[in-house]
């Protein structure tokens, strides 16, 4: 078994990478889903600082909600931990500090990543910038996760590497479809409703689905069938369940992973058995949040499990969603 620090770095790792390439995929899908729109259509640029819990610390640094400060916020605030930047610049630090366990082409992709990452952020203004900016984040972070499975033994720093990323999908996967709900909850909904499909073939864009779910489907996009598409589907690898599955499997490599197991096993199976359909667009937000305090529940696990067996788990400060 290796070092539970070393085990605990390229699991952040895994973390860090996989929240980067989710919050450039929320981003660009919010944005393009704002160009889609009316122009008359009133749209809430709040909502992606909503889904990731940081109001608080976004009310800490900008007076008012405008397009402008919420893509400064989630893109390059250095003083927002899951910022694009800030989730690179903890991937670049996992990195250099794993290097002795990860091919050695790792780090050549995130650290130039990261260079070209802080060069593009005075282009953030212009919209067709920001999305040239946030397509090359998700190409490099599909380049590095490339590197990974290609050349990484499969042996329990692959393990751990496999189980962040799962944890990490599962949370941002959940946090998208949690966007397109809490737009659609909003008062001002019913306006929005007239153009719902447009939100979800959004959705399905932003998580690399759309192709899939027509070839799955073979309908229409309509609410019902992309929520069980992206929540059941056990073939898409970003749908829910493929995660929560992933986990498992995973877990069950490492040693003594009874108590964590159990608790992976349980989410799993009541994800697996929860009728997604039966639930309003609207309401989909609360079902999210229960996943998202279940994830939380399961990380702990891990961390208490694996990185540290013999500390009192109440006092730990440890690295966490922002």
């Amino acid at each position: 078994m290796m070092l539970s620090r070393v085990a605990e770095r390229v699991y952040w790792m895994a973390r860090y990478l996989e929240r980067a390439d989710n919050t450039a995929r929320l981003i660009s899908a919010h944005t393009v889903l704002l160009m889609d729109l009316p122009e008359t259509l009133e749209f809430n640029w709040f909502t992606p600082v909503v889904i990731f819990n940081a109001e608080a610390q976004y009310k800490k640094s900008y007076p008012e909600v405008s397009e402008e400060n919420v893509m400064r916020f989630l893109i390059a605030d250095r003083d927002n931990p899951s910022s694009l930047l800030g989730s690179f610049a903890n991937v670049r630090e996992n990195v250099r500090t794993s290097l002795d366990l990860l091919p050695e082409e790792i780090w050549e992709q995130v650290n130039q990543t990261y260079m070209q990452l802080q060069a593009a952020l005075s282009s953030l203004g212009s919209r067709h910038s920001r999305q040239m900016v946030l397509r090359d984040v998700m190409a490099a972070c599909q380049r590095i996760r490339g590197v990974l499975e290609s050349h990484l033994s499969r042996d329990h720093a692959f393990d751990f590497i496999q189980i962040g990323k799962h944890v990490e999908r599962a949370d941002m996967t959940s946090r998208t479809l949690e966007m397109t709900s809490l737009l659609l909850a909003e008062d001002r909904s019913h306006a929005l409703r007239r153009y719902e499909s447009i939100l979800w073939s959004s959705l399905l864009s932003a998580l690399g689905g759309q192709q899939m779910y027509l070839r799955h489907k073979n309908s229409r996009v309509v609410a019902r069938d992309v929520l069980q598409f992206l929540c059941q589907d056990l073939q898409f690898p970003r749908s829910l369940l493929y995660s929560l599955t992933g986990l498992n499997f995973y877990l069950a490599r490492l040693p003594e992973p009874s108590s964590v197991s159990v608790i992976s096993a349980k989410v799993a199976e009541q994800f697996a058995k929860q009728d997604i359909t039966a639930i309003p667009v609207d309401q989909i937000h609360w079902f999210m949040d229960r996943l998202q305090a279940d994830l939380t529940v399961l990380h702990n696990e891990i961390a208490k499990t694996w990185f540290y067996p013999e500390t009192d788990f109440s006092q730990l400060q440890s690295q966490s969603q922002g």
